[in-house]
């Protein structure tokens, strides 16, 4: 929700930019605008109540000692021999590995500055909707859970292929030419969200993009959840997860900073979310069906 109110701002302040121009930077008041909005979440984190103070009627609250430094290290350090975790490497590398194809090599490459603003929108908004909808399968209680991981990860993998599939046949029409011929781009080249014609597939093809990146970040925090009943050892997992995916674009966005293709670009992009497959689904089949609050694992071998 955040992301769609930081783009609808920036869509307000670009909105009479130039837009007919190849290239136009964004305007210092889109950096002010942000800055200011970043600095009023951090001040709202001073509202929150202590944890003393609060009361649930319909639910047991645990409190948790906090622990020091050496314990925390350890602890995360521990986390490495569980070989659960490290399974799922591969899909926390892909996780945002993508996103610079899908915002600098497809929004910024064919469109211009209003429209990316406008299809900002449009992808949060699809992420929105994604998660909303896979969470009434990932919460469905009729369902195994190992059942709820597969179909899970077939609906994932599935839409994963079609979109991809759509980008290359996309790229292979528009998109032909290496990241640094897009400054010789001629005068009207870059679309606009008016230009109904144009825009119409490229603007689905980027809202199908954002349904596909919810979906693997929703399935990404289930599975870690499905690991243990321990909110501590999932925070730390989740930290992991959260380190790793940083990782990865970083390198994605250092493919783009050397001027990589587009045709490099996808081909990496669709080989690493194809190999993230094969150990997503060997995870998959082997979460317990039934939660176990005996013990901290909830698979079969902890080992």
């Amino acid at each position: 929700m955040g992301a769609i109110c930081g783009s609808i701002v920036l869509f307000a302040i670009n909105f009479n930019q130039n837009y007919r121009l190849s290239y136009v930077p964004p305007p210092m008041a889109s950096y002010i605008v942000l800055a200011s909005l970043e600095v009023l979440g951090a001040f709202c984190a001073l509202l929150l109540v202590p944890f003393a103070n609060v009361h649930r009627e319909v639910m047991c609250i645990r409190s948790y000692d906090f622990l020091d430094a050496r314990i925390e290290a350890y602890e995360m350090l521990y986390m490495f021999r569980d070989r659960w975790i490290l399974v799922l490497i591969p899909l926390f590398l892909v996780s945002n590995f993508f996103y610079t194809y899908q915002w600098t090599l497809v929004n910024g490459a064919i469109f211009n500055l209003r429209t990316r603003a406008f299809n900002s929108i449009i992808y949060w908004t699809s992420q929105i909707l994604a998660a909303f909808a896979i969470s009434f399968l990932h919460d469905y209680k009729h369902l195994p859970r190992r059942w709820r991981g597969t179909i899970s990860l077939v609906i994932v993998t599935m839409l994963t292929c079609i979109v991809w599939g759509c980008s290359l046949a996309y790229q292979l029409v528009h998109l032909d030419s290496p990241l640094t011929s897009r400054a010789d781009a001629a005068t009207d080249s870059l679309i606009d969200f008016t230009q109904f014609k144009r825009s119409g597939i490229p603007t689905t093809l980027f809202f199908s993009m954002g349904v596909v990146a919810a979906l693997w970040q929703s399935l990404a925090y289930w599975l870690i959840g499905t690991i243990s009943e321990d909110s501590a050892m999932i925070a730390r997992y989740a930290g992991f997860h959260k380190s790793i995916q940083s990782m990865g674009a970083m390198v994605a966005w250092q493919l783009e900073a050397q001027s990589v293709s587009f045709m490099v670009q996808i081909i990496v992009n669709w080989s690493l979310v194809v190999a993230a497959l094969p150990p997503t689904l060997y995870f998959t089949l082997n979460i317990k069906n039934e939660r176990q609050e005996k013990y901290p694992m909830n698979f079969i071998d902890i080992a």
